[in-house]
């Protein structure tokens, strides 16, 4: 097997450019969604229901994590087959690939349903005690101890289905599942702003939301045996040594998973039990805004490490290193702009969105900010890193989330939100911050120095125009007076900066040159391989002989 730099082919360049398309163009949409019930469960649920449903639907959120890192290992063997069929005779490939998939299928279904037997149950029982300790008045209790049922029992059903959209993913069909998985989604969450609207409660938000995790189950089935008939049809029998060949990946990658919740998904429950629980809807709303941000800048690193896994087994490595620097590049870009939003336009948009009274205040949203930038680099470099299925992250992720809940339980009672925000930025920046990028490079075979020059050096400065910019058109002498007049300033000046972004750090000359001459400001020729500008894949694009050698 060679490393020598490869260009990617145009059949892979257009599933590229389609899943990072799909991935954004459906969490994009997921977040407007959730964006546009939030305020309505502010205005229609009293402050103490509110606090509950926040709670208990990030805590369901948590149950599809807890698969014991099983979806992620399938995708990546489901890659694996993918890419070492497309290197085979044709004949033999088509039956191989069957009987390989039957196998992992089989096996892959009676884990996952031991899993979501297992989870859902422990977790049931877990939030029934944990509610029960919560100040909450008996009738309140009472349902939410029958929201937490339902919402269990929906996530059980929703965990099981994992088997079908890992293998829709790691087939290569990424733009399809991510399509589905946002259509039951935003239907799932019209739905609740209906009944929300209508003066629906605690328990029918929950039934709305597992039956949308069913009905997205069913789909995933149905599309599979429609795509992929022969391999969908496939037979196969649970197999000891696959199991454990999956199981054991998965079982470092589930203790990865624990240290990132403990780390990043622990707050909601220190405010809870430390501080006024009444104070948890607009701590939550803030960080919504601001996971959102990396959730859309991490998207194209999801997209695209299933294609590094089908390259990492191919003669095609060399395609790799620009797949990755590309992409972390428009990632970290993304999060940068989405920073310098939430430090200076941060007021306008709460006050926008939900009205006047609920910013959390600059302190708790700066160290949001920069918590999210070491997130998203992490979280891009992790993905692929763990393409090649390089599990070694779980014990620095469960040192991050031990620290972290240490560092709650001392600077939550004296600090108060920031504190508990202020414990995450510590424990990460201590931990997985600076050792996930350092490890992962390495893996990747990119040097440090090229990193440092070709992403963190026009970031940082990408970082401090749009500070600048944002600050100047919503606090400087000109500023408009209005929330709503500072926020539509400040997405102006950050759309323009992406754009300046997009062509000074994403496009090459090549593709910048042929841009001008569609647009008919030049008369150069487009050279080859011109058609792909105006794609998204001039994202993920570098030619052969400009892939950076070590």
């Amino acid at each position: 097997m060679t490393d020598a730099p490869v260009a990617s082919s145009p059949s892979t360049a257009r599933r590229i450019t389609s899943a990072v398309l799909a991935m954004w163009g459906s969490r994009v949409v997921a977040i407007a969604c959730s964006l546009a019930l939030m305020p309505i469960l502010f205005r229609r649920l009293p402050s103490a229901e509110l606090g509950v449903w926040l709670l208990l639907s990030q805590s369901g959120t948590l149950v599809l994590l807890l698969d014991f890192g099983l979806t992620s290992t399938l995708i990546r063997r489901f890659a694996f087959l993918r890419g070492e069929a497309s290197a085979e005779a044709p004949g033999r490939a088509a039956q191989d690939h069957a009987l390989a998939f039957g196998r992992l299928a089989a096996t892959g279904r009676g884990l996952y349903r031991m899993i979501a037997v297992g989870v859902g149950g422990i977790c049931w029982i877990g939030g029934l005690i944990f509610l029960s300790t919560l100040e909450l008045d008996p009738e309140l209790l009472w349902r939410a101890r029958c929201a937490w049922t339902i919402i269990c029992v929906g996530q059980m059903a929703a965990l099981s289905s994992g088997l079908w959209t890992a293998a829709i993913s790691g087939l290569g069909y990424v733009a399809p599942v991510a399509l589905i998985s946002i259509g039951f989604t935003s239907l799932t969450l019209l739905v609740q702003c209906a009944l929300a609207l209508a003066g629906g409660g605690l328990v029918s938000l929950a039934v709305a939301s597992a039956l949308g995790g069913i009905a997205l189950r069913i789909a995933a089935i149905r599309y599979l045996a429609r795509k992929e008939p022969g391999l969908a049809a496939a037979a196969g029998r649970w197999d000891r040594a696959e199991a454990a060949g999956l199981m054991a990946p998965s079982l470092k990658y589930f203790l990865t998973e624990i240290g990132a919740l403990m780390l990043m998904r622990s707050d909601q429950y220190f405010i809870a039990g430390y501080l006024d629980p009444k104070t948890l809807p607009t701590y939550v709303a803030a960080y919504t805004l601001a996971s959102n941000a990396a959730v859309i800048s991490i998207a194209i690193g999801d997209a695209a490490s299933i294609y590094v896994s089908q390259l990492w087994r191919t003669e095609a490595r060399g395609s790799i290193r620009a797949i990755v620097m590309r992409s972390t590049r428009v990632g970290m870009g993304l999060m940068a702009l989405g920073a310098a939003l939430l430090l200076f336009a941060g007021p306008a948009i709460m006050t926008v969105w939900l009205g006047e009274g609920h910013f959390v205040g600059a302190a708790v949203m700066t160290i949001f900010s920069a918590m999210l930038l070491i997130y998203t680099q992490q979280s891009l470099l992790f993905s692929f890193s763990r393409a090649t299925e390089n599990e070694i992250y779980a014990p620095w992720y469960i040192v991050a989330g031990v620290l972290n809940i240490a560092l709650s339980f001392v600077l939550t009672p004296t600090l108060g939100l920031p504190g508990v925000a202020l414990s995450t930025l510590l424990a990460q920046a201590a931990t997985t911050g600076w050792f996930i990028p350092r490890s992962a490079l390495r893996r990747l075979d990119i040097p440090a120095r090229l990193y440092v020059r070709q992403v963190l050096v026009p970031i940082g400065a990408l970082l401090a125009a749009a500070c600048g910019a944002v600050w100047l058109v919503t606090e400087g002498p000109l500023a408009p007076v209005q929330a709503l007049g500072k926020l539509m300033a400040a997405v102006t000046v950050a759309s323009a900066l992406a754009a300046v972004a997009f062509w000074r750090l994403v496009l090459d000359d090549r593709l910048r040159g042929a841009a001008l001459s569609r647009i008919g400001l030049t008369r150069k020729t487009a050279l080859a391989g011109a058609d792909d500008v105006g794609s998204a894949y001039a994202l993920l694009r570098v030619p052969a002989d400009r892939v950076p050698e070590k």
